[in-house]
């Protein structure tokens, strides 16, 4: 009971700060986990994890509409002739998205790698780090000018008086984080990290013009506490801060989850929850995990000062998860023992 309560004071504590956010990010961040944090890696009960995540935001025909794809693949390893309390672990992460009529994207492909310790049965330490290669582009194609204006009539064929020399840039990335872990077995257990993205601040002007244009760092703080209420009942809760100066965001929420049928090979549980994006948009969200798959749906409600412009209709968000678990020989012990 310390231990929910103070989790909650947490939560309650770093979503009093506001909002709003620059890089890629998803609603159901928890199903991201490289993404929040390159530590994260491998830092789950299983050998191999697949993940996708699909975002569409603002279906609205007249004003600027989002879609964001993301897709990861992370594994442990279990070195047999390495002897060692931990174990490394390693992933690949691929971020898409586009924004606006200028169809402004980001594609991008990092690779992750960390190292697990175990300080005992109900601690552990991870470390991780992440290279990537990203690419940004936009179409002037879709856009309109000042000069296609002929007093009140608008000319597409008119000239726009711009030149687009360069309309892509690529750039290296660096990002590095940390993770801590209590748990007390695989239904109770709290993660809390820190990361940070773009350390290295890469230049993604479009131009050739001689001032820089950095990315700034993201620093993210995450806390995902799971607790068991009862032998059918978990309480699932999660909070992102995420700061990109100027801008920042929280999402705070949880889920309620039932265990429909615990028998092994035919689990079923059932997830309902609702998270807050501060100033920003109420979540609702329901999951199913059957077995090895995790199913998870959310919505968001615009509750900021965007609501007017969005017809109500704020965006869907789906993510899938599959882990991949493999029958070890007694001979190979797992170093390090993630519920």
């Amino acid at each position: 009971m310390n231990r929910i309560l103070l989790s909650l004071l947490i939560l309650f504590y770093l979503s009093k700060i506001p909002l709003v956010g620059q890089d890629i990010h998803h609603s159901q961040f928890y199903t991201s986990p490289l993404n929040v944090n390159p530590a994260l890696t491998g830092v789950f009960n299983g050998d191999q994890r697949i993940t996708v995540n699909y975002r569409r935001q603002w279906f609205v025909e007249d004003i600027v509409r989002y879609m964001t794809i993301t897709g990861s693949y992370d594994m442990k390893f279990y070195p047999k002739k390495w002897k060692s309390k931990g174990n490394w672990n390693a992933g690949i992460l691929f971020n898409y998205d586009r924004a606006g009529d200028s169809r402004l994207g980001l594609a991008n492909l990092d690779l992750s790698l960390s190292y697990s310790y175990p300080i005992n049965i109900n601690n552990i330490v991870t470390l991780g780090g992440m290279i990537g290669y990203s690419q940004r582009r936009f179409n002037p194609d879709e856009l309109t000018w000042d000069s296609q204006w002929d007093k009140d009539h608008f000319d597409p064929a008119r000239a726009t008086g711009e030149d687009f020399a360069k309309t892509s840039t690529s750039f290296m990335d660096l990002s590095g984080g940390l993770n801590y872990r209590w748990q007390k077995s695989r239904r109770t257990k709290i993660d809390f990290g820190v990361s940070a993205f773009h350390l290295n601040q890469p230049d993604q002007k479009f131009f050739n013009q001689s001032l820089s244009i950095k990315l700034p760092i993201r620093f993210n703080i995450n806390v995902t506490p799971s607790f068991k209420i009862t032998d059918f009942v978990d309480l699932l809760l999660h909070l992102q801060y995420q700061n990109q100066n100027p801008f920042k965001e929280t999402v705070v929420g949880g889920y309620a989850k039932f265990y429909l049928n615990q028998q092994r090979g035919k689990e079923l549980n059932f997830l309902l929850g609702i998270s807050d994006r501060i100033d920003d948009a109420l979540i609702p969200k329901i999951a199913v995990e059957w077995t090895n798959w995790y199913f998870g749906f959310s919505y968001d409600i615009t509750t900021s000062g965007f609501k007017p412009y969005t017809d109500q209709r704020s965006g869907p968000e789906f993510s899938l998860i599959h882990i991949i678990t493999k029958a070890h020989p007694l001979t190979v012990l797992k170093s390090c023992p993630i519920f």
